[in-house]
């Protein structure tokens, strides 16, 4: 079997019912882009699946983006106005996986809200809605648009020199679509900016001082991955750390 990459579930209601989900567009990237075998890990209320399991199960993992935001609680703000969409279920089991993992050196890619739960896991805090901010752009999609609009090219990034992200893309700049409300405000500890929007908003992290291959971008490479150059080689790279993960676990 292919190296595997665990996937903590979003929750969401439909009836009566709750389900553990992740979208196609991330398990389609991690086939086709990253050669490995992508499994699901839910994201349970009750004796959660820790990082311990997860290593022993699986030789990377992805933090995915999402349609609900991260508790404000979370990062010490107050309280979201009524009606917000939120998912504490996968706050719980993201942000408590997250820094083990990353210490232990277990490959890691996380992608939108994935990078915003890195930041958080770590001691960092966000814009709940970075939209408001004087100075910043509008970084979310226009939903009235079709798909392949909202997911377009929007804004440019740069690269900061001597990152991982610069060595894996080979670009000093480059466009990336943009759906995201939320944003980095203040930067974990440990954490290193590898790339910003034009309006200052940090738009991909690292942890360097982390044993393992780990990237988080604010944007969304996993739509069409296969098609964009840039996308491509962020799943490849993640994909060559995961296969040498196992290859290493398996000696």
């Amino acid at each position: 079997m292919k190296p595997v990459v665990a996937i903590i579930c979003d929750t969401t209601h439909s009836g009566p019912h709750m389900y553990h989900q992740v979208g196609d567009k991330y398990i389609v990237a991690l086939r086709r882009c990253a050669d490995v075998t992508p499994i699901l890990i839910p994201a349970l209320s009750t004796d959660p699946i820790g990082a311990d399991d997860i290593m022993k199960i699986a030789d990377g993992i992805l933090y995915t983006g999402g349609y609900s935001n991260i508790q404000r609680s979370r990062y010490g703000d107050a309280e979201a106005p009524s009606g917000e969409h939120e998912d504490p279920l996968r706050d719980a089991n993201t942000l408590s996986t997250l820094p083990d993992l990353l210490q232990s050196g277990f490959p890691m890619l996380g992608i939108c809200r994935g990078l915003q739960e890195m930041n958080v896991a770590l001691g960092g805090t966000l814009y709940p809605r970075v939209h408001e901010i004087d100075g910043r752009f509008d970084h979310r999609e226009d939903k009235n648009a079709p798909v392949d609009v909202q997911y377009g090219p929007a804004h440019s990034v740069s690269v900061v020199k001597d990152g991982i992200l610069g060595a894996i893309v080979g670009e000093e700049d480059f466009m990336v679509n943009t759906v995201h409300g939320q944003a980095i405000k203040d930067l974990a500890p440990g954490l290193q900016v590898e790339a910003f929007a034009d309006d200052t908003t940090i738009e991909a992290v690292s942890c360097p001082e982390a044993p393992g291959f780990n990237l988080a971008v604010q944007w969304h490479p996993e739509w069409r991955a296969w098609e964009n150059e840039q996308s491509s080689k962020i799943f490849r790279a993640f994909g060559d750390a995961v296969h040498a993960h196992n290859k290493a676990k398996s000696a």
